[in-house]
């Protein structure tokens, strides 16, 4: 199928996108610029105390939050359309989900060995079996609430036992293929063990995607605030304890949920008054390449075949290069769509997210 044409897309989901690219950027940089070797190196002075505790409340677990709801209301949507038109709706979108698989297994062994698209591709197949039926609120709790067990546990009893790599010194001094050897090793382990850790709640928050689908449009101002309170009163003490816990976060994926569903009624709420967010659409309209770009431009800045910065930036700045550098990526990816339907990675794997 043709991708959606840009008067027949949704300009608040693609800005949501948007802004869940500079959240994702947050915290992928503090795998990228090496935060424990910044604390070894520096001592953990104010700045980085500071940034760490900003990083963990602000945006730690939200904005992924955000992209897999989007990413569960894009299969709904998808699925819908596919249906429409007469083709085999569940063996195209499989088919996606293997390229994505694919294109995971490259960016993680290349770019990031934190790696999500592999994850999301093998939970993904799991939540295709909910798009011919009725998803039903019961289903999304019991998702989440697993997940948020399984978190707890692994973060009081088994924290010392999962994914840890030392790989300080290579991403430091080592050359782009000695990095790349680690990442395999790092994603090959962690991929599989995430979709099982976190394969609960990202199935959970696929599915609240799925229900928002037919009716996100219809939401109203009145629930929207609602949302904003009960967002805030569950979300502020939840964050702030995460906070105190920055390494560990052991109510990450509660405190991802409220702050997530908060920063989205907000943008619903003031949509119309919020012009930088509109800019950030043209950044959602092809968050696979811009996601990838992220990876490929600040592996380049901070390991050793770089720029070499590993270990030399405070936390502190990290929302500062995020807001930046997805700014600039609006700005080009405006450019691109003005002169082509897709973005370059969308138009290759046929993955448009409508």
């Amino acid at each position: 199928m043709q991708p959606l044409p840009p008067q027949s897309r949704e300009p608040f989901l693609d800005a949501a996108r948007g802004l869940a690219l500079v959240g994702i950027l947050v915290v992928n940089l503090e795998h990228f610029a090496g935060v424990e070797l910044y604390a070894t190196l520096h001592g953990e002075n104010w700045s980085y105390t500071l940034g760490r505790q900003i990083v963990a409340f602000f945006f730690s677990g939200k904005f992924y939050t955000i992209f897999s709801i989007l990413f569960g209301l894009g299969l709904a949507l998808q699925y819908q359309r596919f249906v429409a038109a007469g083709l085999e709706a569940n063996v195209l979108l499989k088919r996606r989900l293997g390229w994505m698989l694919g294109l995971g297994a490259l960016h993680g062994i290349f770019l990031f060995e934190g790696d999500i698209l592999g994850t999301y591709a093998l939970v993904g197949f799991l939540a295709l079996r909910y798009l011919s039926r009725e998803v039903r609120p019961v289903d999304i709790g019991k998702f989440l609430l697993l997940g948020y067990a399984l978190w707890w546990i692994i973060t009081n009893t088994l924290r010392d036992q999962v994914g840890v790599f030392p790989h300080s010194e290579v991403f430091l001094q080592g050359s782009f293929w000695e990095v790349s050897r680690t990442r395999l090793e790092a994603w090959l382990y962690n991929t599989p063990l995430s979709a099982l850790l976190f394969g609960a709640e990202l199935v959970g928050l696929f599915l609240l995607g799925m229900y928002l689908a037919p009716r996100w449009q219809h939401i109203g101002p009145a629930l929207l605030w609602r949302v904003v309170a009960a967002g805030l009163l569950v979300g502020v003490p939840v964050n702030l304890y995460n906070a105190l816990h920055p390494d560990l976060q052991p109510l990450r994926g509660l405190g991802g949920l409220c702050f997530a569903l908060v920063y989205l009624a907000l943008s619903r709420l003031f949509w119309d008054r919020l012009g930088w967010l509109h800019h950030l659409r043209y950044a959602g309209r092809m968050p696979l390449t811009n996601y990838l770009l992220q990876s490929a431009v600040m592996s380049t800045v901070f390991y050793g075949y770089g720029l070499g910065l590993y270990g030399q930036v405070s936390p502190i700045w990290f929302p500062i290069v995020a807001v930046g550098f997805v700014s600039l990526q609006a700005g080009v990816s405006r450019w691109w769509m003005a002169r082509y339907q897709q973005g370059p990675l969308e138009a290759t794997f046929r993955t448009p997210l409508p």
